[in-house]
């Protein structure tokens, strides 16, 4: 009864409205044990504008009530709203969802228990309704196995009715199903246990069924002192249907999955550790009428096959550290197509080839390497190098996915701590990245990519004064392979800085600073003559003022406020070609400049009193867009503006907010 419980409680409101009876996504020995609760009732709330005309918020309420000695009492409450205000309708999404469950210990490891849920949203027009009641049997294993009083196996059994309003319908049904559980310590308690789960969920809505099957199990075994290891094993089938015209459409998603890891310690310096895993998924889906007049659709589906390996070698020591691995991944996916419209042998093959044109294989290897070398006490030299390989091929000769992509990477970090608080960081790093095509249909998009990274940077808190600084610049250079298509080979250079500035100017007030800017141009790059001739350039920067004071409240020590007031400057200006369309005369070229400016006073406040965390914070924005441009002469294909669009401003004034609360407003 309990995995069960716990499955209902905690898996996410998306999943159980997609699946109605769910078995979660925990992992397995987080199901099979029930945490105590801390709390009989948690509240938070989230309010906040995203943009400039939409808006979020979410609710919930959770809680727990002990009605007896042996009833309990668990239910949620949740909302959840994007509200667009110039939106048709104005409702993005408009969830709403309450669910209970009660449980009842009857004795002897027996207990008894029901659940309720409602999920509607509003937005898609969809309505769930569910009562589900819950028998279930726990029982330990101490009469098979006299020393162990930790093993326990559990049964929980359930069935009820579920109501499901969707695309102009409202379906009613059964659901029911079973779920066993069992943890066994094979080893004594110090060791891990053997974990088994098998779970299987029905629910009959008219002529939909949802169905799931999980089977699922974890055992770790430690060999000796220097070696371990532990093995997975899955098996899921979740099959959904749902209306799509005039048909149902049923999605069956049958998955086994395995994984072997194993950990061995060489030496007390030296580990070696091995993770493989395999996953065999495969897809359907089929279709059944509603009615004759229906069209029959076609069913089709693919197997999958998912191997994933990773090998890693460590070495530890005091000046020297450093890790070796080495990855493979594969997938390879190919697709079926049944026959259930009849058609002709000539039309079947022709519909089969088209199916078979989306079949593809990856393979993904790659290598890194990490070696830090502490000469001194207080410096370090990190020096990491990668490579990876994606092959990517495609049987069919229609389909011209056919690539590589290489990607080799070093970078070297070196990390200084000076005397006092002084800290300085620098870090150079290069890639080289080839993206080929091999069929001749899309050769025209191969390219080399060259990148260069600095990241210099310092922390230096002298007393009540602080600053840290970091910048980071990188350059790319792409490179067509083509002749033809050397007029697409670009540049790219990037600057980005961040100034951080503190000053305790009383025990309760501090000031702070904030500037960050970015830098990004774009420019026509001629390889051979290694010239480059600027195209668009976007420059951006973020500035913020802050005073802070925090105190406490005087009864209670554990209550902390925080009022922070300042003010904020966000300014992007890009520049770049676009052309001018004049109402007589010709269209002409023009270098054009916009210019956006955000700013306007930043207030939050904080408060932590107990059980409650309250924060709200507010800027209120002041939006400014304008246009600056010259004539310039030639030709341009591009974004084209007339001369009424570049004479419009834009003068606005948006509150920004965002609204958080989360209180225990009853605890143990």
């Amino acid at each position: 009864m309990l995995g069960i419980t716990l499955v209902l409680w905690f898996a996410p409101l998306t999943e159980q409205a997609q699946s109605l009876v769910d078995a979660g996504s925990t992992p397995l020995l987080a199901r099979t044990a029930v945490a105590p609760p801390d709390s009989l009732l948690l509240l938070s709330f989230r309010a906040r504008r995203v943009g400039v005309s939409t808006y979020a918020q979410r609710t919930d309420a959770l809680g727990y009530l002990r009605l007896s000695a042996r009833q309990q009492l668990r239910y949620r409450l949740q909302s959840e709203w994007i509200y667009d205000s110039r939106g048709e309708p104005p409702f993005v999404r408009e969830d709403y969802a309450a669910d209970a469950l009660h449980t009842l210990d009857i004795g002897q490891g027996w207990r008894i228990g029901q659940f309720v849920r409602y999920e509607q949203s509003r937005a898609n027009a969809t309505r769930t309704g569910m009562w589900l009641g819950r028998l279930g049997y726990e029982h330990g294993l101490l009469g098979f196995r006299p020393n162990d009083s930790l093993s326990v196996v559990r049964y929980v059994g359930f069935a009820g009715a579920v109501q499901d309003a969707r695309n102009g319908r409202r379906d009613m049904g059964l659901a029911y199903g079973l779920d066993f559980s069992t943890l066994l310590f094979a080893r004594g308690a110090a060791a891990p246990p053997l974990a088994i789960r098998l779970l299987g969920t029905r629910t009959q809505l008219g002529p939909r069924v949802w169905q799931r099957l999980l089977a699922e199990s974890f055992y770790e075994h430690t060999f000796d002192a220097y070696s371990s290891g532990n093995v997975r094993a899955a098996y899921r089938a979740h099959r959904a249907e749902d209306y799509v015209p005039g048909n149902v459409q049923r999605i069956q998603s049958d998955t086994l999955a395995g994984q072997v890891s194993w950990l061995y310690r060489l030496s007390e310096k030296i580990s070696f550790r091995s993770d493989n895993a395999l996953a065999l998924p495969s897809r359907a889906f089929r279709y059944r009428q509603l009615g004759p007049e229906a069209d029959t659709l076609q069913n089709l589906g693919y197997q999958q096959r998912e191997l994933d390996t990773r090998q890693e070698l460590r070495l530890g020591s005091k000046k020297l550290q450093a890790v070796a691995s080495f990855g493979y991944r594969e997938r390879n996916r190919a697709y079926e197509l049944d026959n259930n419209r009849f058609l002709t042998p000539t039309k079947y093959e022709l519909a089969l080839a088209r199916e078979r044109v989306r079949d593809i294989k990856e393979q993904t290897t790659h290598w890194q390497s990490e070696l830090t070398w502490l000469p001194a006490l207080r410096h370090s030299l990190s020096l990491t190098s990668f490579a990876q390989l994606l092959r990517v091929t495609a049987p069919s000769k229609d389909n011209q996915q056919d690539r590589d992509e290489a990607q080799h990477g070093l970078r070297l970090t070196w990390t200084g701590r000076w005397r006092g608080t002084f800290r300085t960081t620098l870090a150079v790093a290069g890639e080289y990245r080839q993206f080929v095509f091999i069929r001749a249909a899309l050769s025209a998009e191969n390219y080399t990519d060259r990148l260069l990274h600095w990241e210099p940077g310092f922390t230096w808190a002298p007393g009540k004064f602080s600053i840290r600084s970091m910048y980071h610049l990188w350059v790319s250079y792409q490179v067509r392979d083509r002749v033809s298509e050397q007029s697409r080979n670009r540049s790219n250079r990037v600057l980005e800085q961040q100034q951080h500035l503190t000053y305790q100017l009383q025990p309760r007030l501090l000031a702070s600073l904030d500037y960050a800017r970015r830098e990004n141009r774009v420019g026509l790059l001629r390889w051979p003559a290694f010239k480059e001739s600027p195209l668009d350039t976007t420059i951006t920067h973020d500035l913020s003022g802050n005073l802070r004071y925090g105190w406490s409240g005087r009864r209670q020590m554990s209550t902390s406020n925080s009022l922070r007031l300042g003010y904020r400057f966000l300014e992007q200006r890009t520049q770049g070609r676009a052309l001018l369309v004049q109402d007589a005369g010709p269209s002409s070229l023009i270098y054009l400049r916009a210019i956006t400016r955000q700013q306007g006073p930043d207030v939050a406040y904080e408060r932590r009193a107990g059980n409650l965390t309250l924060s709200a914070s507010m800027w209120l924005q002041q939006l400014r867009t304008l246009y600056r441009y010259r004539l310039g002469t030639g030709s341009f294909i591009g974004t084209s503006y007339t001369a009424a669009d570049l004479e419009r401003t834009t003068n606005e004034l948006y509150p920004y907010f965002e609204v958080a609360l989360a209180w225990r407003v009853r605890q143990w």
